[in-house]
């Protein structure tokens, strides 16, 4: 919670800056929320500014990196930043300022144009909050030029999914099963795990759906890939309506290029056992459904 605090905060200092840049002859205002998708993002941008016979619109970036508010490895370089303006696509850099539009005509005045903000060829992109500052020039006449700082600030919101086969461990209990005390009947088919986090994780068992099980039952992790940093390495008994560590580690991501998505794959054996040899378990299968909760760290 205090990590959602911290950025919300943040983002009410950066707003007013990032909605609106000002000075007298040149104006850049955000209309709406960015849109954040994998892949992309965008923002539309409404720019006025005062004209006089040949005016040159043009955007510069004062940084070569949209970086990450939270985590200051976590940076995008801004050749991947583009500005759209009339169905043309300019890319943006930080060394020399690019003209995008220019008007010719003896009307002198206000004018008003509308241009999109675009950062493309991105993968998925880690939580957190990312900025850039980019400077807007109106150049009248080539002789007059009117500039205006824009900062440039989008939201990537915390995304994570689990995905699984055989979700359900399933338990079958043969004729000569049933009296088999202390001997652990293991699952049909291991449960497989698939995690995406943009942030680092901890995943946790929920036995909450279990109710009066028969016998006693277990997880073991046989396996673990990708970004996982630790994870439970013993035999651990679960009973119901309980939460049970089954591991932790880093996002799910290697950089922000495209494809940077490696998912963190974590294989369980579940297991079943009759404790009390005077205790009689009635053969058949055994299927109690289970529930992963995956917390962000």
């Amino acid at each position: 919670m205090r990590n959602i605090i911290g950025i919300i905060l943040m983002l009410t200092f950066l707003s007013p800056v990032s909605s609106v840049c000002a000075l007298e002859n040149i104006r850049a205002e955000i209309t709406g929320l960015p849109i954040v998708s994998n892949g992309f993002v965008s923002a539309n941008i409404n720019l006025t500014y005062n004209r006089s016979k040949t005016t040159n619109l043009m955007v510069c970036a004062l940084d070569s990196y949209i970086r990450n508010s939270e985590n200051s490895e976590i940076k995008i370089p801004v050749n991947n930043l583009y500005l759209i303006c009339d169905g043309q696509s300019f890319q943006i850099n930080n060394t020399t300022p690019r003209t995008f539009f220019v008007s010719a005509s003896n009307y002198d005045g206000v004018e008003q144009k509308n241009v999109y903000l675009k950062l493309e060829n991105t993968g998925e992109l880690p939580m957190g909050s990312y900025y850039i500052p980019i400077k807007f020039i109106c150049n009248v006449n080539n002789s007059l030029s009117y500039e205006c700082e824009y900062l440039f600030t989008f939201v990537v919101d915390e995304k994570q999914t689990i995905t699984s086969i055989a979700k359900d461990p399933v338990i079958i209990l043969s004729e000569d099963d049933v009296f088999k005390n202390n001997i652990y009947i293991k699952n049909k088919e291991d449960v497989r795990l698939s995690l995406f986090s943009n942030t680092n994780w901890r995943l946790y068992l929920d036995t909450s759906n279990m109710i009066n099980p028969e016998g006693e039952y277990s997880f073991l992790i046989k396996n673990i890939s990708g970004n996982v940093t630790n994870y439970e390495k013993n035999i651990v008994d679960i009973l119901p309506n309980g939460k049970y560590f089954l591991a932790e580690g880093r996002a799910t991501l290697d950089g922000v290029e495209q494809n940077n998505t490696v998912l963190s794959d974590i294989v369980i054996e579940y297991s079943f056992k009759n404790k009390d040899e005077k205790n009689y378990i009635k053969e058949g299968i055994r299927q109690y459904p289970l529930v992963y909760i995956m917390e962000r760290i």
